[in-house]
């Protein structure tokens, strides 16, 4: 887990909708995704992107920690998203890249800069 060292503790998790439009949806995702807040992150993804648009583009530059459980949580997104029509693709942080490529993930999950 990546720890705030002023704070000393880790990042609090945070998901918003930084733009919508009829068809497209950019949401931003920063902080720490572990087995903690892994699951706040799915419902969050899952309810912004209920109203299946065409478009989606998941903003993860400002993620300094993800582990397997984040990771698991991209893959069921990216699968939900395959099944609706949902064109996903992922921003991801130095971090988050370097996750998908060690566990194998890049050819799956489509990142911008592929």
């Amino acid at each position: 887990m990546a720890i705030d060292s002023e704070a000393g503790q880790a990042a609090p998790l945070v998901v918003a909708e930084a733009a919508r439009s009829d068809d497209a949806i950019t949401i931003e995702v920063a902080g720490d995704i572990d087995i903690s807040t892994s699951p706040r992150l799915r419902a969050e993804l899952f309810e912004l992107l209920a109203h299946g648009p065409g478009t989606a583009v998941i903003d993860m530059t400002s993620v300094g920690f993800c582990d397997s459980s984040g990771l698991s949580v991209l893959v069921q997104l990216n699968r939900h998203c395959q099944e609706s029509g949902i064109d996903l693709s992922f921003a991801p942080s130095k971090v988050v890249r370097r996750a998908i490529e060690l566990t194998g993930l890049l050819p799956t999950l489509k990142t911008t800069g592929d």
